[in-house]
């Protein structure tokens, strides 16, 4: 049961996560992640290309934003079920406070692999000139999937 907990609250999350960045961009033009790049660099793993310095220089793969999509449905079904079994572990009912604190510490994920690695932005974006702005909306949108992580696992509780 706390595996079906983790998968649904990590998939609505993922989910309201993209809607935010999706209305974000409808909004305000901010720009959404490229999930095309992101399977550009898991894909890339086949041929041992474990760190990249562009992947936007790199050859278009085939499928690369069906797989993108893949990879980030998957890490955040894996961090909703880290999040549920913590919680379980912790408390007899769904915690905010460590739904936010869960969601804020995903971020390092980007921060620490996929900006270094991936995007070659040096790690916490330190070679990119829009640092404070990929920091900002990196934790606001990590902020909004903390928020979904909670009522995921709050409605099918």
């Amino acid at each position: 049961m706390i595996l079906l907990q983790g998968i649904i609250s990590g998939l609505f999350a993922t989910i309201i996560f993209d809607l935010f960045q999706s209305s974000l961009n409808y909004a305000y033009g901010i720009e959404k992640p490229k999930w095309n790049l992101l399977g550009r660099y898991f894909l890339g793993y086949k041929e041992s290309k474990f760190i990249r310095k562009t992947l936007i220089d790199d050859d278009e793969l085939d499928n690369e934003l069906l797989w993108g999509y893949f990879f980030h449905y998957l890490i955040g079904i894996i961090y909703g079920i880290v999040f549920v079994i913590i919680n379980f572990l912790l408390f007899d009912y769904p915690s905010i406070l460590l739904a936010y604190i869960f969601g804020f510490s995903t971020v390092l994920g980007a921060w620490c692999f996929l900006m270094p690695f991936a995007y070659n932005l040096g790690f916490f974006a330190s070679k990119s000139e829009l640092r404070a702005n990929i920091i900002v909306q990196n934790l606001i949108a990590h902020f909004v999937f903390g928020t979904g992580l909670f009522i995921g696992l709050y409605i099918f509780e």
